[in-house]
């Protein structure tokens, strides 16, 4: 019997796994109520903790206790459900529990099914282990599972670039808000699994000098930079019903949307709404008395222009005046933004750029 054996690799692998149970475990506790960050945390301890099926086979560990075959470990139907459902609760309060449940219905499965083997006789899981049609079932199952991930990946990239159209037409600052970041979770993971897919057909020295300290290196990495994401992710307070309209649908009379238009228009240019840096849809809305869904029709037809590029016209505008005015010279850039309503150098140096066709350097250089 074969001695325990400890390299770098298992000890990379051990800190990402530590990281990913301990980062998981505490979003979920700091934010209890908090069901987005549960999911999160919940995907978070379910990708970290695969690591210790490989940590105690690299280790020898099992074949010195073989008791731990089967270790329901591994969770190939359930992480990027975890992940989808993360985003659809974080951009949609309407999702209903009953549809959270049946998206993780397979993972639910899966695991019962897995720590049923677990619970098996020592001798019965050693020879069902050794079974060839037990192995090929189990490949042809891990093969099954990719076609599946890259479903939810899909279905997460979708929804993140429908809620992205949202977010523009709902905030005027959309820093923190437009969920990028979880659109490079998705694409990592499905990558990551397809990586240890090709295992299969790979020789075992190979994977094992080469392949897979690379990918354990840059699992550490990623576990860390998810969790940090998620610990900075706000909460998002945008449901798409609110402010989108069924196509061709008009419910604004020609002297409602005129009226209503003065009043925006007067918002914008006399009480320069515009410099309130997390102004929102809802918002300006509020202000004028009006549903928002109503606003985003009437912006969109008075301006052709979405809320977020409507509100940052002015902003532009602000600025430009600003870069002009000798009174204002003893500001920096920063100091510009933050006086245009802007709420980094960094976004206004972009919209800028957008909307004046250069950056503010530029344009006072020019006036």
């Amino acid at each position: 019997m074969d001695s325990i054996n400890y390299n770098i690799t298992s000890l990379v692998d051990f800190l990402g796994l530590v990281q990913g149970v301990f980062l998981g475990v505490y979003l979920m506790i700091e934010n209890k109520k908090n069901r987005p960050t549960l999911l999160l945390g919940a995907f978070l301890i379910a990708f970290s903790i695969e690591l210790l099926e490989t940590i105690l086979e690299d280790s020898n560990i099992i074949d010195q206790y073989p008791s731990l075959l089967f270790l329901p470990l591994n969770f190939y139907y359930l992480t990027l459900p975890l992940f989808y459902l993360y985003v659809r609760h974080i951009t949609d309060t309407k999702f209903s529990k009953r549809d959270s449940f049946i998206i993780i219905l397979p993972g639910i499965i899966e695991f019962v099914l897995m720590t049923i083997l677990f619970l098996l006789p020592t001798t019965t899981k050693v020879g069902i282990e050794d079974n060839v049609f037990f192995e090929l079932s189990l490949i042809i199952f891990i093969l099954l599972s990719f076609p599946y991930s890259v479903y939810y990946v899909i279905k997460t990239i979708r929804h993140i670039n429908k809620h992205n159209k949202n977010v523009n037409a709902y905030y005027s600052n959309t820093a923190g808000k437009r969920l990028n970041w979880a659109k490079k979770v998705a694409y990592f993971v499905l990558i990551f699994n397809f990586l240890w897919i090709i295992e299969i057909f790979q020789e075992d020295k190979f994977f094992e000098d080469y392949t897979y300290p690379i990918l354990s290196s840059i699992n550490v990495i990623f576990i860390f930079w998810i969790g940090i994401s998620g610990l900075r992710q706000s909460k998002i307070s945008v449901t798409a019903s609110e402010i989108e309209l069924p196509l061709g649908e008009n419910t604004i009379s020609e002297e409602t949307a005129s009226a209503e238009s003065k009043q925006l228009i007067a918002l914008m240019e006399t009480d320069k709404l515009y410099k309130e840096s997390d102004l929102s849809l809802s918002d300006v809305a509020q202000s004028i008395g009006i549903p928002q869904r109503n606003l985003s029709q009437l912006i969109k037809q008075h301006t052709n222009k979405n809320f977020n590029q409507f509100v940052n016209y002015y902003r532009v505008e602000e600025a430009k005046r600003l870069l002009k005015d000798p009174d204002y010279d003893n500001l920096n850039m920063l100091g510009i933004a933050f006086e245009s309503g802007f709420s980094s150098k960094a976004t206004f140096y972009a919209v800028f750029k957008q909307f004046a066709g250069k950056t503010p350097n530029a344009y006072k250089q020019a006036v």
